[in-house]
């Protein structure tokens, strides 16, 4: 049945349990009612007062009256005008009142050109003030190297606290004072610590809160190059638009998608993209360390290649696309290729991916009984942004991990050594906390977990009610892509290769074996049997200063492709625009005199790694048996490839049931007494952010996190692979006999999580 109302005499269909403005917003006639306080994922309020209709009764008994439209419940035959006189008074002295102490400063505004108060301004008509006295005026706060405050532009509309103690249930953001006087902040300055921080800025319609890091290299919005893409900071996917001027990126911002991100972003994917500009990027190719050609260098690689001794190695951090293409270089060659660096985190992707259909982050946040292993937040900022939603209607919550994680500290919390955590995933089933619970969702940090933990979460999901979902997440934006690259024993293959002298030469696709990657240590180990690495990549790495070829690619804003994310969501992005420089065009044209004084912009951008895979195809005469195996593979992948614009679409349920009996590595033994290793992450650490200096400001000191038990000063851990020396950081809430550190520390020792290590404790001298 349909359900509509009328406004201005228009039909609005709306779905019962939305209000007026909600309805009429949905259907794209919000030019008829002005607002400020109502978003679609913050609910009514009714503070601002501007979005007034008059209401007619259907009998003559009630004279009409003004009534505030996100107030008012959408109901048939609902009789709703807003052209008549009084309500366009109604609208406009509202709005002049919210502008009384509003400063006149639009022309240097960071809000301009998507300004909500400009907008409702204009389209009410207000044009005069009429008030001649005083205006009040604000001290603004410090709030951070990410958020910028101009408080004397508020219109009290309660947004900014709405988002950030109601939906992030924030505790470092309020609201001060009363009257005329109130203001929107922290109790004094300082960084605001949430993970969702940034998401202010667009929620905020005024300008109060702009984003700091975008005023670094400011542009009129209207001047921006914007594009549909995806973060590739995590496995969650969230959607973006990425906005670049003259060749260089300059923001991302939210681009909603109701099953993923909503219209919220974590700040890791709002404020790590200065990787695309950083100094230390590659953009030229290099041959033994020195820039250098680009058909030298791939005439170099082609020639190793033709020797027929090369290794292949992808990465999770890469597309689909991209893995796809190598993929199909190194079967054309007939050469070992693995798509990671280790056999655990091959183990990982397979147990990620023989995971039943995981829930979408809707899904999540309309859950009753969540369990949560590890530090959501940490991993994938907006999966707990959705159990945050789910808190807030309700839903109990209980936390498995080593320390009381931001998570942990709003549900039950049981404190577990990562040894334990996959025994206690295995009797969840009888577990009372998800009795009784129409929605029940298990959510995982999958390294945590590890494997073997995986694999006992997929047999306890097959206890639990068919309504029950389980999802794991990586800090690795295609890591669900590369498992179905990840046969069982490819990575063992390709180094047992290595160890045989049957290869010499390692060919890498956004892989970093030599530096942070999982396993790292056993390959610095093997690379002395090697003559030569070779890097398709877009940041600098340890293996791209060892490697004697590097081929540098675009980055992912600058090229199209294909994430799939912690659903077996295939996601593509696309292009946004290109990078340029100033060149004389002399230089390009052969012409001794320039057009401009200036020159003139030419793309100068790193191309994608499939153009380069292209090429090495050619030079090695396999190009059309290339094309061919990766047309092949993508199509089997995904039959219908999806548009940028569109939501997705998942991977068959046969690809995920070719890895339900991948093999299962042994887990590993720790005695009671023994020390056992934990991941310790921040919700800004990760390759690509590691790169953006303002996020990184905020990051926490590097150490061993130890229970305050512990008096050292400093340990040394000893694993496989190599040592580690860090200062000892006592923390208040860690499981006693457990050592977090971060994965660089786990590359050194040749560890994964929840080994056992030995440690040497030292006091201060």
């Amino acid at each position: 049945m349909k359900h509509v109302f009328y406004l201005d005499g228009q039909e609005i269909p709306f779905v019962p349990g939305q209000n007026v403005l909600e309805a009429t917003i949905a259907a794209g006639q919000d030019r008829q009612i002005p607002y400020f306080c109502f978003h679609p994922a913050l609910g009514s309020l009714g503070a601002c007062r501007q979005c007034a209709v008059k209401m007619y009764s259907h009998d003559s008994k009630h004279p009409p009256r003004i009534t505030m439209a996100c107030l008012l419940p959408a109901s048939d035959d609902l009789q709703l005008v807003t052209l008549e006189n009084d309500v366009h008074t109604e609208h406009r002295e509202i709005i002049e009142l919210l502008m009384t102490n509003h400063p006149l400063d639009c022309p240097v505004c960071d809000e301009g050109g998507q300004c909500h108060l400009q907008d409702m301004t204009v389209q009410t008509g207000h044009s005069v003030r009429h008030y001649g006295g005083p205006k009040r005026t604000y001290r603004n706060q410090n709030l951070g190297p990410l958020v910028y405050q101009e408080m004397n532009r508020c219109i009290t509309c309660y947004r900014c606290v709405r988002f950030y103690q109601d939906a992030a249930l924030g505790e470092d953001f309020g609201v001060f004072g009363s009257r005329n006087r109130v203001s929107f902040g922290r109790l004094e300055d300082g960084p605001l610590e949430s993970p969702f921080s940034g998401n202010l800025v667009e929620v905020c319609p005024t300008g109060v809160f702009t984003d700091k890091v975008f005023r670094h290299d400011y542009v009129r919005v209207w001047d921006l190059q914007q594009g549909p893409s995806v973060c590739p900071h995590c496995a969650v996917g969230c959607n973006t638009t990425p906005g670049a001027r003259l060749g260089t990126l300059r923001r991302i911002r939210n681009r909603q998608h109701p099953e993923i991100n909503g219209h919220f972003l974590c700040d890791r994917g709002r404020y790590a993209f200065p990787y695309v500009t950083a100094h230390s990027r590659p953009l030229q190719p290099r041959l033994k360390g020195e820039t250098s050609r680009q058909e030298a260098v791939l005439r170099q690689l082609a020639s190793r290649l033709e020797e027929g001794r090369s290794g292949f190695l992808g990465s999770p951090r890469e597309d689909l696309q991209s893995n796809l293409g190598l993929f199909a270089l190194a079967d054309c060659l007939h050469a070992p290729f693995a798509a990671v660096t280790s056999s655990w985190a091959e183990a990982l992707a397979q147990q990620c991916l023989a995971l039943p259909q995981a829930p979408s982050l809707q899904e999540v946040a309309a859950a009753d009984r969540i369990v949560v292993i590890g530090d959501l937040d940490s991993i994938a900022p907006m999966a707990g942004f959705a159990v945050r939603q789910a808190l807030g209607r309700g839903a109990r919550l209980t936390v498995l991990a080593s320390s009381r994680t931001g998570l942990a500290r709003k549900g039950d919390y049981r404190p577990l050594r990562p040894s334990a955590l996959r025994d206690q995933v295995a009797q969840l089933a009888d577990d009372p906390c998800l009795q009784g619970g129409r929605v029940p969702v298990l959510l995982a940090t999958a390294e945590t977990l590890g494997p073997s933990g995986l694999y006992a979460l997929r047999k306890t999901l097959e206890k639990l009610p068919a309504n029950a979902r389980a999802g794991a997440f990586v800090n690795r934006p295609n890591l669900f892509g590369a498992a179905y690259f990840a046969a069982d024993g490819h990575t063992e293959r390709l180094q047992q290769a290595l160890r045989q002298r049957e290869i010499n030469h390692l060919l890498c696709l956004g892989a970093d074996p030599l530096g942070e990657d999982w396993g790292a240590g056993a390959w610095r180990t093997l690379s002395s049997g090697l003559e030569g690495f070779a890097l398709l990549d877009m940041v600098d790495s340890a293996t791209a200063r060892a490697a004697e070829a590097l081929l540098p690619v675009a980055a992912f804003p600058e090229r199209a492709g294909l994430f799939v994310n912690y659903e077996g969501r295939i996601q593509a992005f696309a292009p946004v625009y290109q990078r340029e420089a100033q060149v004389l065009h002399s230089a390009v044209h052969g012409s001794g005199f320039p057009d401009a004084a200036g020159g003139m912009k030419h793309p100068l951008g790193p191309p994608s790694p499939l153009f380069w895979l292209g090429r090495l195809a050619e030079l090695l005469h396999v190009h059309e048996a290339w094309q061919k195996r990766l047309d092949f593979y993508l199509h089997f992948l995904c039959p219908a490839a999806p548009d940028p614009d569109s939501p997705g679409v998942l991977l068959p349920d046969t690809i995920r049931a070719r890895f339900e009996i991948a093999t299962l590595p042994l887990p590993p033994t720790v005695g009671p007494e023994q020390w056992e290793l934990d991941i310790f992450r921040w919700y800004g650490g990760e390759t690509l952010a590691d790169t953006a200096e303002d996020l990184q400001s905020l990051a926490p000191l590097r150490g061993l996190r130890v229970h305050p038990d512990v008096q050292a000063a400093s340990a040394t851990l000893q694993g496989p692979c190599g040592q580690l020396h860090l200062p000892v950081i006592p923390c208040e809430d860690m499981v006693q006999g457990v050592i977090a550190i971060d994965q660089e520390g786990f590359a050194e020792l040749g560890l994964y999580p929840g080994d056992p290590v030995e440690v040497t404790w030292e006091q201060e001298p």
